[in-house]
């Protein structure tokens, strides 16, 4: 199976040194670059580009406000932030971001963000059956005795408390009889992560970070009363992957 890539960035050596990276992957086809939104805009209407590498200091609208722009089309790309200023992770995840690399790009970065492109386009079709016709527009969740449904976009994070799944919204608390690790599976097309053996966030409700001891960081959630959820040492080195954030 073969991607066509779009490369947006301002600045030609950027564009070039990612293409030269691209054009390694044997899967990559590289439809074209850009250097401005407009530009960009129109490149993606008329080639139809399935993932697309955005650079974020872009002339006129920056690449948080053409990513928006871009999630409007009909269709719309993969759009991976590549840029070298990490501090836009967050907002990047905001607007629904499928990967945020940094500069200076790396072969292997690169070739890991087009495979997961690659899953990631291919998935709906081996779900088709199973995740988007199953019941996955909602989840099954109980409160005082009854049984109710739920946006899976609505949980902010859930943690497992005596055995049992506890499913935080803006401004409830539900229980689960569903394990951590199925509710992981079943959210894993709603940029839910594990980052800790007893918890999953949702990245998009991530409003603050702080470090804590021995590698470890809390997370303040944006639930109604800014709850904080404990990021392990083993898992806060994949929510910096995915987040970038500082060491």
């Amino acid at each position: 199976m073969s991607i066509s890539v779009l490369i947006i960035d301002d600045e030609a050596p950027a564009r070039r040194e990612l293409r030269f990276l691209l054009e390694q992957v044997p899967e990559v086809v590289v439809a074209g670059e850009a250097a401005n939104p407009s530009q960009a805009l129109k490149e993606i209407r008329e080639k139809h580009p399935r993932l697309v590498f955005l650079d974020i200091q872009l002339p006129g609208l920056n690449g948080i406000e053409l990513a928006e722009v871009i999630a409007e089309l009909p269709d719309p790309p993969l759009v991976v932030f590549a840029t070298a200023f990490q501090q836009f992770a967050v907002d990047a995840f905001s607007v629904d971001a499928f990967d945020y690399i940094l500069k200076p790009f790396t072969l292997e970065r690169v070739a890991k963000t087009v495979q997961k492109a690659l899953q990631a386009l291919a998935g709906p079709e081996r779900r088709a059956t199973t995740q988007e016709t199953q019941g996955i527009k909602r989840i099954l969740v109980q409160k005082r005795g009854k049984q109710i449904p739920i946006a899976p976009e609505s949980v902010i994070f859930i943690t497992a408390e005596e055995g049992e799944a506890q499913v935080h919204t803006r401004d409830a608390v539900y229980s689960s009889k569903s394990t951590l690790s199925a509710l992981e599976e079943l959210l894993a097309p709603y940029s839910f992560t594990r980052v800790h053996r007893n918890a999953l966030v949702n990245l998009n409700c991530i409003i603050e970070i702080i470090p804590w001891f021995s590698g470890s960081c809390k997370l303040v959630m944006n639930d109604a009363v800014r709850s904080q959820v404990l990021v392990s040492r083993y898992h806060a080195k994949d929510l910096k992957e995915r987040l970038l954030l500082n060491r």
